[in-house]
């Protein structure tokens, strides 16, 4: 037997013998398992960090996904956005040009006032209107007294601010850039200053009417109607009966409107006429009226207004200057 180096442990239980050989066998077992144990304990670990991240990349992933439908979205409802502002821009555009031709075919068979219409004074508009050679009418007392209560004449209001814009083409306060014809007279007020009937008629109508705000338009006698605009509330109703001077509404800044005022309107058979005219109506410059104011035919309407109250001709028939 060859010499060997003999290692000897005693404990309690007794002694053992190992030699060298067989120590280092049991060493390296050891220490391989501690490896394999810590190369399995290493795979775990890493198979769940693993996990975790694929965990985390699909989650990435589907945030990616979202955003980019939402960035698709966006896009989309962008185009969207741009295709409808073209479309309402394109609309606008076609409204406007479709206003404008409906303006012009409505001056053309008479719906609404052209300015030549409203302010013309030559002798072919005269002849048209049966004044040839008139200069005006001089009526009896009795007469313009009656024609007063007849036709709008005077304010519509006993208390006012001051006048503003007037009968005609205006730059639009709201439509910036745009020349429209104004149809009437503002009037600034303070918000509900009473509104007087002009003359005589009946309540055609009493509710809001789009830009007009609450608008109130009353039918006088021989084919005049009267309108105001903006009113914050009425004094009568569509049907009711009224007399010059009558309580009929309050002045607001109802509809499309820049400030309290009453927008006024004078018409005669579907055409608008220039209510200052009428507003400074009076014994001493109704002639001038008469003769600036074509459109209207005097001649009938005061042969009209004799007839109706049995005016004697030979007193009160119209007379030359």
């Amino acid at each position: 037997m060859r010499n060997k180096l003999m290692i000897t442990i005693s404990d309690v239980r007794g002694s053992k013998q190992y030699t060298v050989h067989e120590l280092i066998r049991k060493m390296v077992i050891w220490v391989a398992l501690g490896i394999v144990a810590l190369f399995v304990i290493g795979v775990v670990f890493i198979r769940v960090l693993s996990s975790k991240v694929d965990a985390l990349d699909e989650k990435t992933k589907q945030y990616k996904e979202i955003q980019q439908y939402l960035l698709s979205e966006n896009s989309k409802l962008q185009n969207n956005k741009n295709v409808l502002e073209k479309h309402i821009s394109s609309k606008e555009t076609e409204l406007k040009l479709m206003n404008q031709q409906l303006s012009d075919i409505e001056k053309i068979i008479g719906l609404k006032p052209s300015v030549e219409d409203a302010f013309d004074n030559r002798v072919a508009r005269a002849k048209e209107k049966g004044l040839e050679n008139v200069k005006a009418a001089k009526l009896s007392v009795a007469e313009l007294s009656l024609l007063n209560e007849s036709i709008p004449t005077g304010m519509p209001l006993k208390h006012f601010k001051y006048f503003t814009d007037g009968f005609g083409y205006r730059m639009h306060p709201i439509f910036v850039g745009e020349r429209i014809f104004h149809f009437g007279q503002d009037i600034a007020a303070d918000v509900g200053t009473p509104v007087y009937a002009p003359a005589d008629g009946v309540v055609e109508y009493a509710k809001k009417k789009g830009g007009y705000g609450k608008f109130l338009l009353i039918n006088h006698p021989f084919g005049f109607k009267t309108g105001y605009g903006h009113l914050s509330r009425y004094a009568v109703k569509a049907g009711d009966y009224v007399s010059k001077g009558d309580l009929v509404a309050y002045t607001g800044n109802t509809g499309r409107s820049t400030g309290p005022h009453l927008h006024y309107e004078v018409r005669y058979l579907y055409k608008w006429l220039d209510p200052m005219d009428f507003i400074k109506w009076s014994p001493k410059t109704y002639q001038a009226v008469m003769r600036k104011t074509r459109l209207v035919h005097w001649d009938e309407l005061l042969a009209q207004l004799r007839a109706r109250y049995n005016l004697r001709n030979d007193k009160v028939a119209m007379r030359m200057q």
